[in-house]
């Protein structure tokens, strides 16, 4: 006899209402409220955090109010909403080997995948044309923990006409194999590249004086930074090049900005501001005072993701960033000084 499968209605019932949000959006205020209700109730450690902050249900007034946990946490805290032994994926950070990783416990992909789809065609795939994608990036097989190789596998289940080709395999750049591709292609593409492997790519075509003129509605998708493994190139500087050896034109490259804490992506087009989905917010915090910063003023961001059902809703990250237009510039990482405003309850927290 199997035994018995343990329901949590509560839990079903946000996942509803959050996926209904996703496709129609209503109150985000109410519901932001309510999942942090819950998740104060059943994420132990994300519960005693506000505790420590004074933060409790019932006493905050907005969804800005609601306690935000540093990046710091998912590395050193086991931050769910549920026993972690039921996970189905985890994604953990890229740190490095000196580091320790932070984790993303996930009892379910369903909000994850329906969070990713709609933002991804209307900024990519805005004619809603077929395209063929070329990843330069690892695959979600070869890849499992990185929460990107899963959101590319994603996408290209969802998008490309036909499946599309991972060219980063056991760390290497397929750049031959993906140049012939490219030129031996007939329609329209789309590349997804990360910062680093699609600079890679072009100085391969440069070396060798190579210019693929792709056809006409091609797009690029770029995302991450270089994370010192190559010399940074300006946004301009790429999007040039991009041009220049692929023929896809600057309006039609797109960056995409994402965390392995959060379930859902950032967009700019062009190097205009990030923009965010319906389901999420982003605050700028001025790191000497932990508060909103004024406006025009750079500080950190701090994203509240409706999506992040299963683990904390509202990050408070290392980024810096201007409050733009609705959305936010990106202008990097902040030195570990300029943080130290936002991460003193938390660390008071952890010495507790």
């Amino acid at each position: 006899m199997r035994p018995a499968i343990r329901k949590n209605p509560q839990k079903n019932r946000l996942e509803k209402k959050i996926l209904q949000f996703i496709q129609k959006p209503f109150d985000f205020e109410a519901l932001a409220l309510e999942l942090f209700v819950y998740q104060f109730k059943n994420n132990e450690h994300y519960g005693n955090f506000c505790r420590a902050e004074g933060k409790r249900p019932g006493a905050l007034k907005s969804w800005k109010e609601i306690p935000a946990m540093p990046t710091d946490g998912f590395k050193e805290l086991v931050l769910a909403t549920f026993p972690v032994k039921k996970a189905v994926r985890i994604f953990r950070t890229s740190g490095t080997t000196r580091e320790s990783k932070g984790a993303h416990f996930f009892d379910t992909l369903k909000l994850y995948e329906a969070a990713i789809l709609p933002n991804f065609e209307q900024y990519i795939l805005s004619d809603r044309k077929k395209r063929r994608f070329f990843f330069l990036t690892s695959s979600p097989d070869e890849a499992r923990d990185s929460s990107l190789s899963y959101m590319m596998g994603a996408v290209n289940r969802h998008f490309s006409k036909p499946e599309g080709t991972f060219y980063v395999r056991g760390g290497k750049i397929l750049s031959e194999r993906l140049a012939r591709d490219l030129r031996n292609e007939k329609g329209p593409v789309v590349i997804l590249a990360t910062a680093f492997s699609l600079q890679i790519f072009l100085e391969s075509l440069k070396s060798k004086k190579l210019a693929l003129q792709l056809v006409s509605g091609s797009r690029l998708m770029e995302t991450g930074g270089f994370k010192g493994k190559a010399k940074q190139i300006s946004k301009t500087a790429l999007y040039k090049e991009c041009r220049e050896r692929l023929g896809i034109r600057p309006e039609c490259c797109v960056s995409e900005y994402g965390m392995t804490e959060l379930s859902s992506q950032f967009y700019s087009v062009n190097r205009q501001p990030f923009q965010g989905p319906a389901w999420t917010r982003t605050l700028v915090i001025d790191p000497a005072t932990g508060k909103e910063a004024k406006k025009g003023e750079k500080g950190l961001l701090r994203h509240f993701d409706l999506a992040n059902l299963g683990s904390v809703m509202a990050i408070q990250t290392e980024d810096v960033g201007i409050a733009r237009d609705g959305g936010f510039e990106l202008l990097g990482r902040a030195p570990e000084a300029d943080i130290r405003g936002c991460s003193m309850t938390y660390e008071e927290f952890l010495l507790s």
